[in-house]
């Protein structure tokens, strides 16, 4: 009996230590105090201040478990814009309010049931009083708390059929957070909410059937979501011309998608389904035609079957066309006319009204690649704003040209009135060829700061889009750089040699084509770009262009091992001349070598040679990818190499989002760090280029521009000039008070 009693009491001790657990396991079918049952609705009560609040009980949600439907029946959302960081499944607002929009795709409005939105928040977040907003084609369809801090929780939003088009939906959500302690700019950084995306979309009804080409765009969007991507299958009988057959269905589904490049991968044709299991297939057949249909697999994933003829060249394939509808581009910045007065208005600004803490608006726009303008040549921004009185002492308005600031405007004393057209002057030398970018960083302190922030009903700052730019002119001139060949590639731009396969496999070159795709503008394909492929055993295929630099360095930017230090005690070191010579046994030759480094090192004093800075910069750099174009004679081609082990789905996500942004590749070197940032070195000794013929009328302004380029040339010629007029002078005095002797 003692025996039979120490076992109960043993058996009860240990399902008392499992309690939490078991508990934890099962909280979403155990009801906890003050909640109602998952498949209640309850009204969202939310305190958020706004006068145009939604109406609760039509808008107010219901919480779900994200386990009691099958996944596979939400259509995921997909970010319309490229991030360049992508992070798995989730995409992250920070911030004290953000707004992203996304595409969803609905084969049929009937067959949805609602909108699910899967959410986890930082611990900052303040859940009585930050909250999100959901708009469908414009049309908002519910709100809900952010009360989600230690794992993913889901919201669905009842929608009616008439909000939701068959086909491609806009979605924007948008994000009101708080901090739960404190009010500042710092307090802002803090903020942040995660939306899980291939767990929120449209939810569709259990007995929906997915087939045909709707099918497979839901199928491409888990798979971009889940970040499995594509598989690709039956390659191997497409021959010689497999390269183009793959190139015209991965572009085409790119250009479906948009967003973030998803990746491709080739399994096997006769493949089990394995860890990574793909919601979406391609599988090439060998047939007497040439066609695409679309069908489901047995194992769940939705296949295209691309049915070829084999031996021939691609054709078109209206079904490839017509089956996956285009989601709508993120429009190219405008380009703006120079010598006059461009409101914001006309490319694209509208009055923004500022109610956090910390704001960042930025506003983008292009002027022509063939501007150059290197003197201290003075552009004018003419700036409408406003903001109320009495604000905490230290707010303060930065306005950034290419994230240079130009001027600090105080917020703190004289506000509440309109100002128009107030200048700022600045060089226009911080303007550049291509994309340009405005931005407005309005800093706001707390008042106090130890406190959650007060709910604000009126805006703290206003920036009208009557606010002006007036670019002086340019000569038609060309600096150096790779951003105009960055800009115009294509799919056809990418190119590989022998060893380019140790560092790029197939499934990398198809993603990196595919990526490529998002822009197809005449204009651009026009270009002819050229992206080369490189592994860092073949180097020395990059020309040069007169710059030198150790293969060591370029290991180290790509493999993260310790910084490199250059070796300068050597006066002959390699980096200190731009070519070599052979050795000579002429004694003439070996005193000109002897005059020309002396000369070289005496330039280097003055004025250090760029192979020597570019080595010094490379040294401080850590990476996944670098490119490079060191030879100005040839401008349409980059080189790139990519770090081992890198993913290239986030280098591709990198170069697509680093389309339509003033920060991406420039210069003569870009390194692609761990962050997905650019981090450019553009040489100081590279010269502009006349594109035009020189005429009076530009004459001033393209010798400014060839002086200001390398002043050092130009003051030692004139300082040398000035020494032989001197010694002629002095000359010409002697000579004369002699003959007057």
């Amino acid at each position: 009996m003692s025996f039979v009693r120490s076992s109960r009491v043993l058996v009860l001790a240990t399902l008392l230590a499992l309690a939490p657990a078991i508990v934890r396991a099962q909280a979403t079918i155990i009801p906890l105090p003050f909640e109602t049952a998952p498949d209640t609705a309850t009204p969202m009560t939310i305190d958020t201040g706004v006068n145009d609040r939604f109406s609760v009980e039509q808008h107010r949600g219901t919480h779900v478990d994200s386990l009691a439907y099958d996944a596979s029946f939400v259509s995921a959302l997909r970010p319309t814009e490229a991030r360049g960081r992508p992070a798995g499944s989730a995409i992250r607002f920070d911030g004290e309010r953000r707004t992203l929009e996304f595409a969803m795709f609905v084969p049929d409005p009937r067959q949805m049931r609602a909108l699910r939105v899967s959410t986890l928040s930082s611990i900052n977040v303040l859940p009585e009083r930050s909250y999100f907003r959901v708009f469908v084609n414009g049309t908002p369809v519910g709100e809900s708390r952010l009360e989600n801090f230690e794992e993913f929780g889901t919201v669905e939003f009842p929608i009616g059929a008439s909000v939701v088009l068959p086909g491609q939906n806009h979605v924007r959500i948008q994000l009101i957070q708080y901090h739960r302690i404190y009010c500042g700019p710092d307090a802002s950084f803090a903020l942040w909410s995660d939306i899980d995306l291939a767990n929120s979309g449209a939810v569709l009804n259990a007995d929906t059937e997915l087939s045909g080409s709707d099918g497979f765009m839901m199928g491409i969007a888990a798979a971009a979501a889940t970040g499995s991507g594509i598989e690709i299958r039956g390659t191997e009988r497409l021959e010689d011309y497999s390269d183009e057959w793959v190139s015209q269905i991965t572009t085409r589904i790119s250009e479906a998608l948009g967003g973030d490049p998803i990746p491709f991968r080739f399994t096997n044709y006769w493949s089990v389904v394995g860890e990574q299991r793909s919601a979406a297939r391609i599988t090439f057949l060998p047939s007497s035609y040439n066609r695409v249909t679309f069908r489901r697999s047995g194992d769940g994933a939705q296949v295209m079957v691309v049915e070829f003829v084999p031996g021939e060249r691609p054709h078109p394939l209206p079904e490839l066309e017509n089956g996956l509808p285009r989601v709508a581009e993120r429009a190219q910045p405008l380009l703006i006319p120079t010598q006059r007065a461009v409101a914001f208005g006309e490319f694209g600004f509208e009055t923004t009204e500022v109610f956090d803490r910390y704001t960042r608006i930025e506003q983008r726009f292009r002027l022509p690649d063939d501007f150059v303008v290197l003197t201290n040549a003075k552009a004018e921004i003419r700036i409408d704003y406003g903001f109320v009185d009495n604000l905490p002492r230290g707010s303060m308005l930065l306005v950034n040209v290419n994230d240079e600031n130009i001027r600090l405007l105080p917020l703190d004393s004289g506000g509440g009135e309109l100002i128009e057209q107030f200048p700022l002057r600045f060089e226009a030398r911080h303007l550049m060829s291509g994309i340009n970018s405005v931005s407005f960083e309005a800093i706001v302190p707390g008042d106090p700061a130890d406190l959650p922030c007060p709910t604000n009903n009126t805006p703290l700052l206003m920036i009208g889009n009557g606010t002006s730019i007036n670019v002086p002119y340019s000569p038609s001139m060309y600096l150096p750089d790779m951003h105009v060949a960055f800009t115009g590639l294509t799919p056809e731009s990418v190119h590989m040699n022998e060893m380019s396969g140790r560092s790029f496999d197939h499934n990398d070159v198809v993603t990196l084509r595919a990526a490529l795709s998002s822009d197809d503008r005449p204009e651009i394909r026009s270009l002819g770009a050229r992206l080369h492929l490189l592994s860092l055993e073949d180097l020395g295929a990059v020309p040069l262009g007169g710059y030198q630099f150790s293969r060591r360095v370029i290991e180290n930017v790509l493999t993260g091992a310790d910084a490199y230090e250059v070796a300068q005690d050597t006066p002959d070191h390699v980096l200190f001349r731009a070519t070599g010579g052979q050795e000579s046994a002429a004694l003439l030759t070996r005193g000109w070598e002897w005059l020309s480094t002396g000369f070289e090192q005496l330039l280097q004093l003055v004025h250090p040679h760029t192979g020597l800075l570019l080595e010094q910069w490379l040294s401080e750099q850590r990476g996944q990818a670098i490119l490079l174009q060191l030879d100005p004679e040839q401008p349409d081609a980059i080189w790139m190499m990519r770090a081992p082990g890198s993913d290239i789905r986030s280098i591709a996500s990198a170069i697509v989002a680093a389309r339509t942004v003033s920060d991406g590749p420039r210069g003569q070197v870009s390194v692609l760090d761990f962050e997905g940032n650019w981090n450019n070195w553009t040489a100081p000794d590279r010269q502009p280029i006349l594109l035009e013929t020189l005429t009076p009328s530009n004459f001033r302004a393209v010798v400014g521009n060839f002086v200001s380029a390398m002043p050092i040339r130009y003051v030692s010629g004139l300082f040398f000039i000035a020494l032989i007029s001197a010694i002629f002078a002095l000359r010409l005095v002697i000579a004369t008070r002699e003959h007057k002797e």
